[in-house]
This record gives C-alpha cells, structure tokens and sequence, in this order.
C-alpha cells in the first residue's frame, strides 16, 4: 500500500511539473520579445558623423521564432543616454509606425543639428501585437 501511494504521489508530482512547463509554454505569448540587434544609421555603427539631414536607420529582428515578421516599430531620437534609459526622447519620438521595414527607414523627426551628438532607440511588434523591449542605444 505504502509503495501504491508514493507511485501515485510521484506520478501527480510528474503530471503538476508537466502541466506547469505546458502553462509557462502557452503563456509565452505574454512575455516580451527580445530587443531588436545590430541598430545602424547611414550604414555604419555609431558612425561619429553623418552628412544626411534624414539619416537612413536600420535594426535587425530579434525573434528566433519560425516564420516571426516584424509589424510596427517606434524610434526614440534623444540627446542624451540618460533620456533614452528611461525610454524617453527629447529630440524625436515616431510614435508607433505599422511598418514590416526595418532597413532604410527615414529618421523624419526635426531638423538634426551639426556637431551635436544624437542617440536612438527601436522597440518592433510581432504580427500577434506583441512589443519587444527597446534596443540598446546607438
């Protein structure tokens, strides 16, 4: 008898921890994905100096899922790190743009000025609506 019950305590054990990584599985869809990767402007990695007035950006997906497409994107545009930490612009801020195009996005926010340093950030939706969190600065 005492060996029936500790074979049945194990099994509901076994069939609890089984139902906790189906619940952590199915709740993925809650979490948000990763930071987009590999943020450029004009081509290059935080270039020191661009000659655009409406720098060219780009960013890389980061979602590792099969057939993952990117749906919309926000750009932070501030002049300092510090801002951009709190997820804060002070220069330009694109607002949610429903957009798949990560690469040669216009920076459409006021006019840049020479000699002044400008940092950004990208957060990207899935095609479930799903945020990711803000990129790096670059």
């Amino acid at each position: 008898m005492k060996n029936i019950l500790s074979h049945a305590i194990v099994r509901f054990v076994s069939l609890l921890m089984l139902c906790g990584i189906i619940i952590s599985g199915c709740s993925q869809n809650n979490k948000q994905l990763n930071a987009p990767l590999n943020l450029q402007c004009e081509y290059q990695t935080n270039p020191m100096g661009i000659d655009a007035l409406q720098p060219l950006l780009f960013w890389q997906v980061n979602d590792g899922r099969r057939g993952a497409t990117q749906t919309a994107y926000q750009i932070l545009v501030s002049s300092s790190k510090e801002e951009l930490s709190k997820n804060q612009a002070d220069i330009w801020d694109s607002g949610k743009i429903d957009s798949d195009q990560s690469a040669h996005v216009a920076y459409t926010g006021p006019a840049l000025q020479s000699r002044k340093a400008y940092f950004w950030i990208v957060r990207t939706w899935d095609r479930d609506g799903i945020v990711s969190a803000y990129s790096a600065p670059a």
